[in-house]
């Protein structure tokens, strides 16, 4: 079954603790994105709220970072061990030795795929990741349409994955809604990131059950 994690990204801030409490038994994970407003036209939360929502969440994270020099930001970071981090292989100069960086804190690694990149730029690091995620809107800001030709990307990326016989699980972030959940989620993929459709409604805890609902359908 595929998975939903809620993205934190328009989370109410003031208000997070109380709705991360309450959508917790729910769903499986929770997302979180950082963006350094240069590598991506917005800024998200720094390293001292990364790890204050941290302490507070008890199921699984998944955190992309949208960031400049990543080496030197996951240095601040407190994460549970197994936590998932997320890097664009344009970010760093030496993408092997992040992840070997990732391994060696104890987190899973994983690549995020924006839509102008091809499966085949991030082919070469797959046998050692355990994670990829497929942008399907253009990184920086929530609230955007999923991008329809980025569903035959997705496709590519589950047949490479059986063919090369490789391990990592897929993530989608980016559009997904009440209208086009059951389509993704058909696709084959592991983890559906949701963010606009779940905190820019009046009840976030209704509009997950029924995302959740959908998915089962």
């Amino acid at each position: 079954m595929v998975k939903i994690s809620p993205s934190l990204n328009s989370v109410n801030i003031l208000e997070a603790k109380s709705i991360i409490e309450a959508l917790e038994p729910h769903c499986d994970s929770f997302h979180i994105d950082v963006m350094d407003g240069h590598f991506v036209p917005n800024l998200t939360f720094g390293p001292a709220v990364v790890n204050a929502l941290a302490k507070v969440i008890s199921k699984a994270i998944s955190l992309h970072l949208m960031v400049e020099n990543p080496e030197k930001l996951i240095e601040y970071l407190q994460l549970p061990e197994n936590s998932v981090v997320l890097f664009h292989k344009t970010a760093t100069a030496k993408p092997e030795s992040f992840i070997k960086l990732l391994n060696k804190k104890g987190w899973r690694a994983g690549i995020a795929i924006d839509p102008d990149e091809p499966v085949e730029t991030a082919s070469s690091l797959l046998s050692e990741l355990d994670y990829v995620l497929v942008m399907t809107v253009r990184p920086g800001f929530s609230g955007q349409e999923l991008i329809p030709q980025m569903l035959s990307k997705i496709k590519e990326l589950i047949l490479y994955r059986k063919k090369h016989k490789l391990k990592f699980k897929i993530a989608i972030d980016g559009g997904i809604n009440a209208e086009n959940i059951k389509e993704v989620a058909r696709l084959g993929v592991d983890e559906l990131v949701i963010s606009s459709a779940i905190f820019k409604t009046k009840d976030p805890l209704k509009a997950l059950k029924n995302l959740a609902k959908l998915v089962k359908s």
